[in-house]
């Protein structure tokens, strides 16, 4: 049996407890082969650059959900494209306007931990990698019309050829271990203190049902521990959404807003954001490029439908979707 290896002798070879070979089978991770009578998990020679891959991933301090979630997304990767990966990203970001800042910073730090290789990745830098792999939690609040933007999220994502299931928050609600996932909340619902647990990559603010101190505190639960990847989208026609975005927890990452009044078209233009006429749709600012994308609405939308959809668009285009991958039928 050249180049087969019983459990425990790929123990040794890779440095890694059986417990832990058994436990990567269990995740579908790395799986053993059944060989002869006795039934006996054996490993092939050429499955030790993946054990040794997803052994440097857990030193790294990833979980193992968040290992098969990147590579879901991509085979290839390991240690040192993820820091080629970042250091392309980091080139791009140092490039762009000044509220990426936190963003450099954060990754910086990212890339330290990486090149020490002496510390496991924190929380919220595994989170950081694992939203640019597409691989994010998107939370939908607000006073209303949340069920339709989470629809058309949803809806994008499939013409996207992804799966992406949506959730709605309730009492004893369980955050799911993995990604990606749409959570609705109700604005209701943003008081309690499970809220500030929930590290969600993308937030869209419908609307405000009202501007008071704790209305706005609630929605501040959701900021809790969130870091400069973070991107939220703000109804830009909404006041006190305005004034949410004012707070020194959403400006930790990127702020882009939706409205249907083409007056504010040149100050959207600048920060980044989705504005429509009722007919014409134009989305300024995402995937940090300055190109201006145009959408043609195929027919007259009810007012909601309309503001759902331009919510939508904010959203998926702050995770990297592209015109064509949009579905707005």
């Amino acid at each position: 049996m050249k180049n087969w290896n019983t459990i425990g002798e790929f123990s040794n070879k890779i440095g890694v407890s059986t417990k832990a070979l058994r436990l990567y089978e269990k995740m579908g991770l790395l799986v053993s082969h059944s060989r002869g009578e006795n039934r006996y998990r054996y490993y092939h020679d050429d499955q030790i650059d993946l054990a040794m891959k997803l052994k440097a991933f857990k030193q790294l301090g990833f979980s193992l959900a968040e290992i098969k979630g990147l590579l879901e997304s991509d085979q290839e990767i390991d240690s040192e494209k993820l820091t080629r990966t970042m250091r392309q990203r980091l080139a791009l970001i140092s490039n762009q306007f000044e509220q990426l800042s936190h963003q450099k910073k954060q990754i910086e730090n990212i890339l330290t931990s990486l090149d020490k290789k002496t510390e496991p990745l924190k929380a919220h830098q595994r989170r950081a990698i694992m939203s640019f792999y597409g691989k994010i939690s998107l939370v939908i609040t607000g006073r209303d019309g949340l069920e339709k933007t989470a629809t058309f999220i949803q809806g994008h994502f499939k013409n996207a050829k992804q799966d992406i299931p949506i959730l709605k928050w309730s009492k004893g609600f369980v955050i799911p271990e993995t990604k990606p996932y749409i959570l609705i909340i109700e604005e209701s619902k943003l008081s309690s203190d499970e809220i500030s647990k929930l590290h969600p990559d993308v937030i869209v603010v419908k609307s405000l049902s009202e501007h008071s101190e704790q209305n706005q505190k609630n929605y501040l639960n959701l900021y809790a521990g969130v870091g400069p990847h973070v991107n939220t989208i703000i109804n830009a026609d909404d006041r006190s959404a305005i004034e949410l975005a004012a707070q020194a927890e959403l400006k930790k990452g990127r702020i882009f807003y939706f409205s249907k009044n083409k007056g504010l078209v040149d100050q959207i233009k600048k920060i980044g954001g989705v504005v429509s006429d009722g007919e014409d749709v134009e989305v300024f600012g995402f995937n940090l490029k300055s190109d201006i994308i145009n959408l043609k609405l195929p027919k007259i939308m009810t007012f909601e439908d309309e503001i759902a959809l331009l919510s939508s668009i904010g959203a998926v285009m702050t995770v990297g979707f592209k015109k064509d991958q949009l579905k707005i039928t």
